[in-house]
């Protein structure tokens, strides 16, 4: 899937999901997928860090609408932005899925993108 436009951050003054201000910290962030180890700073998402480093991660929306970024979390802690309902079911979430676009990480994490649908 080819990439139309950088996903943009979720607003102005970086954020986490529960409203604070979130360091500069950095993690390491693996995607199985192509086998490469990233640096994700914890006020970026896992779409956006991916997308600086050159790995071509398979979004359209890059706002949690679509679902195009549904990935498994293999091991590791995320922060979810906020999203519209219907991106991931709850079982979805439940289960380890999260939506690259919406993710900020807050540990190493490994994951791998499973397409639209979560499959």
């Amino acid at each position: 899937m080819s990439r139309r436009a950088v996903p943009k951050a979720n607003s102005p003054a970086a954020r986490s999901a529960e409203g604070s201000p979130v360091s500069a910290q950095m993690f390491q962030v693996t995607v199985a997928n192509t086998g490469a180890t990233i640096a994700c700073r914890a006020d970026q998402t896992i779409l956006q860090a991916c997308f600086f480093a050159g790995i071509d991660y398979p979004f359209a929306c890059a706002s949690g609408n679509c679902g195009t970024c549904v990935s498994q979390l293999d091991s590791g802690t995320v922060s979810m932005l906020p999203h519209a309902d219907g991106a991931l079911s709850p079982e979805q979430t439940a289960s380890g899925k999260t939506l690259a676009c919406r993710a900020q990480p807050r540990s190493d994490v490994a994951l791998k993108w499973l397409g639209r649908g979560g499959r």
